[in-house]
């Protein structure tokens, strides 16, 4: 019987500082405590022992700039070096090649000018919206170039927010010129829109001339473990009941089921700052949980993929992924 794929999408992590700090509206949680402006690594440990523990596979961000912040090459303000190095060794023995790693663009909050390294007044979604191929490649190959200096393999971006949706034919194709520049690969993947609650939803190939490819990755799941960023609940009561939300502990209902009964490829999504629920966890104990409740009901049924794996697979059979209509 074939194994029906399966893949976890963990949009925002950075070395130490959050993003989601940098980028905030308020500062605060909606219960109105300070957003979590570092993370402690032993969240992110417990992550990589998460991982491990389940076999899960899918695509996690370095950002490689993080909120401005300096970078995770030459060092990120207020963050302490060792610190760094141990967070980017980790995700370099721990979760790669479980894990694909790229970058989310270059810092998840305000656009940098290439030439000086300095911020410009936009974020880096409003920037995007009104640049072309030949502005865009190297503001993606500036950040693959950094990973790469980390000593990652990138065959891939995440757009922070929706980066380039509205000059998506020249993004992916600047996705493809930045990958063959720094990776030297002529195949590549990008994760930018969600296809949630549609029947048969799966990757797509977003840009093919023959020679060169371009995979979109959706999410075809919600972030249920975002509640836990905005509330001091972390009983066991609550880890179950956001658990439920993705599948339940009998396997029969959830978002994970309604997509496999729509026949879609199950692409869940969370957030860094949705796992590490503002210093308290929460979102990693329901992770744990969700991923033993796929094991314990659908055993070998479902295999669980890395970006570069779903790449592959989309290539190998380019006819049974064709782009959706999205009007």
């Amino acid at each position: 019987m074939k194994k029906i794929p399966i893949s976890l999408i963990i949009d925002d992590p950075s070395p130490v500082v959050s993003v989601y700090h940098a980028h905030h509206d308020t500062g605060f949680t909606r219960d109105g405590r300070p957003i979590l402006e570092y993370v402690p690594n032993e969240l992110f440990f417990t992550f990589c022992e998460i991982v491990r523990r389940h076999g899960l596979k899918g695509k996690f961000s370095v950002v490689p700039m993080p909120g401005n912040r300096g970078d995770i090459i030459n060092g990120i303000d207020g963050a302490d070096e060792n610190d760094v190095a141990a967070w980017l060794n980790g995700v370099r023995e721990r979760l790669c090649p479980a894990f694909s790693v790229g970058p989310e663009m270059l810092t998840h909050n305000k656009a940098v000018d290439l030439a000086t390294g300095q911020a410009l007044p936009m974020n880096e979604r409003d920037w995007a919206s009104v640049q072309t191929e030949e502005t865009l490649t190297p503001y993606v190959a500036k950040a693959l170039s950094i990973l790469r200096e980390a000593g990652f393999a990138p065959l891939g971006v995440t757009s922070p927010w929706n980066f380039g949706i509205e000059v998506e034919a020249d993004y992916v194709k600047a996705i493809s010129n930045a990958v063959l520049q720094v990776c030297g690969s002529k195949s590549a993947w990008y994760f930018l829109r969600s296809r949630r609650d549609v029947p048969d939803a799966k990757p797509w190939v977003a840009y093919d001339d023959g020679d060169r490819c371009v995979v979109s990755i959706p999410a075809t799941a919600r972030d249920h473990f975002w509640q836990t960023i905005d509330t001091t609940q972390a009983d066991d009561s609550f880890v179950s009941r956001v658990a439920d939300e993705i599948i339940t502990a009998d396997g029969k209902a959830g978002e994970l089921i309604d997509i496999l009964n729509r026949n879609g490829m199950p692409i869940l999504i969370t957030h860094w700052q949705s796992l590490v629920s503002n210093g308290l966890g929460t979102g990693l104990r329901a992770l744990d949980e969700v991923a033993t409740r796929i094991e314990r009901n659908f055993g070998d049924a479902l295999e669980w993929m890395s970006f570069e794996e779903i790449l592959t697979m989309v290539l190998a059979n380019k006819e049974q992924y064709p782009k959706p209509d999205f009007n």
